[in-house]
Order: C-alpha cells, then structure tokens, then sequence
C-alpha cells in the first residue's frame, strides 16, 4: 500500500497544478477534501505507486483521513499526482493507520 503524509492545512500557493487554493488537512474535514489535498503532487517513483492497489492519506499523528483504489498517475512538471477512486465510506478512515509511516519523506511504501 502506497501511503501519503500531509501536513496541517496551508495555501497551496500560486499555480498548484491542480487548481487546488489548500493543501493539508484540518480537523473535521471530508474524505473528499483530504483526498484532493493528499493525492499530489508529489516526487515518487511512478512503477512502485502504480504496483500499488491502494493508497490511504494520513496526516503526521497517523490518523487516515482517506483511502483510494489508485487507478493511475498524472505528470505535472517533475512531479506527480495520483488518480483514483476515492473509498467513501472505507472503515480505517478516522482511525490510526494500521502502518505507522516510517519515513520523513511525505510518500512511502507500506
């Protein structure tokens, strides 16, 4: 499972390639929102995310704030963003990550 960390939300800053005006989490917010906010963009190695069926977006205390079935990935620049289908619903959301996240690096394979 490919799992991605995000930080407390903040402005994502002029020309987010994803037309997104925030990026990280807050409490209380949607799966929607932390999916948008989780999914990209990001520095992977594309092959591994893709060997992946899953992803679930975390923020720095281990709680999964969205789970996705990755479909594929997009390119924007030297970077990247996944697609996927969003698991509304998905049981571990609200819960500590069964995989605490073992890396600094915002992406890791658990």
């Amino acid at each position: 499972m490919l799992q991605i960390q995000i930080g407390p939300e903040r402005e994502a800053g002029p020309g987010d390639s994803l037309g997104r005006s925030v990026i990280g989490w807050r409490p209380g917010m949607r799966e929607d929102d932390a999916w948008q906010a989780g999914r990209g963009v990001w520095k992977f190695r594309t092959g591994r995310a893709l060997a992946e069926d899953e992803v679930q977006i975390v923020n720095t205390e281990g709680l999964v704030l969205a789970v996705a079935r990755i479909t594929g990935i997009s390119k924007h620049g030297d970077r990247y963003a996944l697609e996927g289908q969003l698991l509304r619903g998905d049981p571990r959301v609200g819960r500590l990550t069964a995989c605490p996240h073992p890396s600094r690096n915002p992406v890791a394979y658990v």
